[in-house]
């Protein structure tokens, strides 16, 4: 069964809601950003907008404007993922309990503190009541979301859905994993193309299994693993790619998740050496930056990228022009060199 990704809308640290950063990317100096958000009130009503926190409203506001894209009020089920949910909303409610002393607490910041929050609220402002999931797996939350997708597609299950990656940062959240080494990064000054950030994701793509007008791209494969060798990682490359009917040499590019911390880069450079010697290779944290669902937020670029039969010369590692005419482009991203997983996307 085919599946296409049919529209995408991202809030990052990109312009939101639109894909400016195609042609005018914006690039950041800083260790630490924060999404552009778009006007909210144009999209909002003021009760719905004082109800919600910074992510939901990111949620709500992706999840119209990528139905409006493709046409459709209603789809069939609705899937996120997300590292850490509504972040934000969970440290005030402990906030509030500590200072407080557990008296006097607002139920709102807790009920609007769990992770299936996120699905739950687009089904509710829609008035969805089909299949509805949040997977809450670390670095690799956005990837077991998108093969649960692809199995209620094979299993014709469904024929639409709305398909995302969410996350948010905070300052404490920054500090905690920032003393772990996870937003450790040794950024160039003098080069935007190698200068990563801790950032937030805000993304939702329609998946359909019916090629429409001005889809994006098709989901060719999906595959996740946990901890395999590198004899492992091949074979489930060879098999993913054999599955579509292709081979590498017909993948035109590799985009992977490089963010100058040298811990996560070494495991793609032995990957980039050993299975995709001499392909093309794209990175994307430099304009998204690091978080758990950053993978959605490369598989909207690298759809964008195949709608576009284009591949921005800010995208390639080392290149200094656009690489043209692209077909097939295959993400690569591990979590911890634990979670690893790989999306083939190709063109329509």
């Amino acid at each position: 069964m085919s599946i296409y990704i049919q529209s995408a809308t991202q809030i990052s640290a990109q312009k939101p809601l639109c894909d400016d950063w195609f042609d005018t990317p914006l690039f950041y100096t800083e260790p630490c950003v924060r999404s552009v958000d778009p006007n909210f009130t144009d999209y909002l009503s003021p009760i719905q907008s004082r109800r919600m926190g910074k992510l939901l409203k990111r949620v709500i506001v992706t999840a119209r404007n990528t139905l409006q894209r493709a046409s459709l009020e209603m789809p069939d089920a609705i899937i996120s993922g997300t590292g850490l949910g509504c972040i934000d909303n969970t440290e005030k409610f402990i906030y509030s309990i500590m200072e407080n002393k557990e008296q006097f607490l607002q139920p709102t910041f807790f009920m609007q503190s769990t992770h299936n929050i996120l699905s739950s609220l687009i089904a509710i402002e829609l008035k969805c009541h089909g299949y509805n999931n949040t997977f809450v797996h670390r670095g690799t939350s956005f990837e077991n979301a998108l093969l649960d997708a692809c199995l209620q597609f094979r299993n014709n299950r469904i024929e639409t859905a709305l398909l995302g990656g969410y996350d948010e940062l905070t300052d404490d959240y920054y500090i905690f994993f920032k003393r772990l080494g996870i937003f450790e990064f040794e950024n160039d000054p003098y080069s935007p193309k190698h200068h990563c950030f801790a950032g937030e994701a805000a993304v939702s793509m329609l998946l359909a299994s019916e090629k429409k007008e001005n889809a994006l791209c098709e989901v060719s494969g999906v595959d996740t693993l946990f901890m395999p060798s590198q004899a492992q990682l091949k074979g489930a490359l060879d098999n993913l790619l054999a599955t579509a009917g292709c081979t590498l040499s017909d993948v035109d590019a590799v985009m992977v998740g490089l963010n100058t911390n040298r811990v996560n880069d070494e495991v793609y450079h032995q990957a980039i050496d050993r299975l995709f010697a001499g392909k093309p290779i794209l990175q994307y944290k430099h304009l998204f930056g690091q978080s758990f669902t950053s993978p959605a937020l490369a598989t909207y670029a690298a759809a964008t990228c195949l709608h576009k039969n284009l591949v921005p010369a800010h995208l390639l590692v080392n290149g200094e022009e656009a690489l043209q005419g692209v077909k097939r482009i295959l993400l690569y991203n591990h979590y911890n060199n634990k979670s690893h997983s790989l999306i083939l996307l190709s063109q329509c």
